[in-house]
């Protein structure tokens, strides 16, 4: 369970991640990546093509309105998408420490625990 604070912080990396989300969405061309290669030919050399990419950010960020409207629904993103959200949580937490630390501390630690706990049950 979610403390008011861990909420406000949870929505805050929600609204992030869907406008950053949102951002690529609407480009036209999604850029090149260091060697200058198309993001566009590096997707066509793993089979998909610009529209399967656009599926995918849309359910991305459906997901994480879903957080944004309910922040108990943290725990039902998939890994990847919770390996984005603590990097949002990590490199934005100076927005949080003054007026959040003791919230955002607990929140690292629920993170932690569901994360280690939801490994463990796959183990078995």
């Amino acid at each position: 369970m979610l403390t008011d604070a861990q909420r406000i912080i949870v929505r805050e990396i929600c609204s992030i991640q869907f406008e950053s989300l949102s951002d690529i969405l609407i480009q036209t061309e999604l850029g090149k990546d260091d060697d200058g290669e198309r993001y566009e030919n590096i997707l066509k050399e793993f089979g998909y093509g610009r529209k399967d990419f656009d599926k995918e950010l849309i359910d991305t960020i459906a997901k994480f309105k879903e957080v944004h409207n309910d922040p108990e629904e943290i725990y039902t993103l998939e890994e990847l998408d919770l390996i984005v959200f603590k990097h949002i949580l990590y490199n934005f937490r100076h927005k949080w420490e003054d007026q959040y630390p003791k919230a955002l501390d607990n929140l690292w630690n629920k993170l932690f625990i569901w994360t280690m706990a939801n490994e463990f049950h796959n183990k078995q």
